[in-house]
């Protein structure tokens, strides 16, 4: 293995492992924050966690680089955010679920039914159970639909791939970022413990291969970002809406 190829391998693990880590330590410092002011496990406490969560890690994995190494800070271009929001960007994140969606079905038919690492009964945890109010159904509305896929989208297809492509292949860097995507979706929990949520984790890396092609293909994250927001308006109908209208 040549010495070039050695250290852009190094430096595609070491900023991965610095994504995963900024975000497990934001999710940590949230929970934290919240137990001191409250004890309640409530579904605006779980939302609070969840987006001060978001908001911390991307903080972490910005600026603690940006203070260290102060002739690296990030511009906005390797984030995807020096231009603003086009009609090809709000078409392109529309048209994009498609794609989407059959690359999901393609890939959890093969985890199912061939490999079968997938258990289809295993579904992804959720931190919003039990929505009864409208302030609760407000705030997680904001938190999936509007606050993670910005604050994702940013992290995952602006930091992450904006750093990782500038380095390495760009359509490598693509799945490479899908890869830690979907892996970071694959821990959940129930009432028996731990559980691996292959399918989620699974249709998170499809949803992250087409999300990361709309960087390469628009330079920015913006149309990722309305896709991202689609799928989870999508997920937040048919989880909590649909049920809540007794249909």
């Amino acid at each position: 293995m040549s010495a070039n190829l050695l250290g852009k391998s190094a430096y595609s693990v070491g900023l991965s492992l610095w994504v995963v880590i900024s975000l497990f330590i934001g999710q940590a410092l949230a929970l934290i924050a919240l137990s001191v002011f409250t004890n309640q496990d409530t579904a605006v406490t779980n939302t609070i966690l969840a987006a001060l969560g978001y908001i911390l890690g991307l903080a972490l994995a910005l600026g603690l680089p940006a203070i260290i190494w102060k002739k690296k800070r990030i511009d906005a271009k390797t984030l995807g955010v020096s231009k603003a929001v086009s009609w090809t960007d709000i078409g392109l994140g529309i048209l994009g679920f498609l794609p989407y969606v059959i690359v999901s079905a393609a890939i959890v038919w093969f985890g199912t039914d061939i490999a079968r690492v997938i258990d289809p009964e295993v579904g992804q945890d959720i931190p919003f159970q039990n929505l009864s109010s409208q302030v609760e159904f407000f705030v997680a509305f904001l938190t999936l639909v509007i606050m993670a896929p910005l604050a994702e989208e940013l992290l995952f297809r602006g930091y992450f791939l904006g750093r990782l492509s500038a380095r390495i292949s760009k359509w490598l860097a693509v799945v490479v970022t899908a890869v830690i995507f979907g892996l970071m979706h694959l821990l959940g929990g129930d009432e028996s413990g731990l559980v691996l949520q292959w399918g989620a984790a699974a249709d998170t890396f499809a949803v992250g291969l087409i999300l990361g092609s709309l960087r390469l293909v628009t330079g920015s994250i913006w149309a990722g970002v309305i896709l991202h927001a689609l799928k989870n308006g999508i997920a937040f109908y048919f989880l909590f809406i649909l049920p809540a209208s007794g249909m």
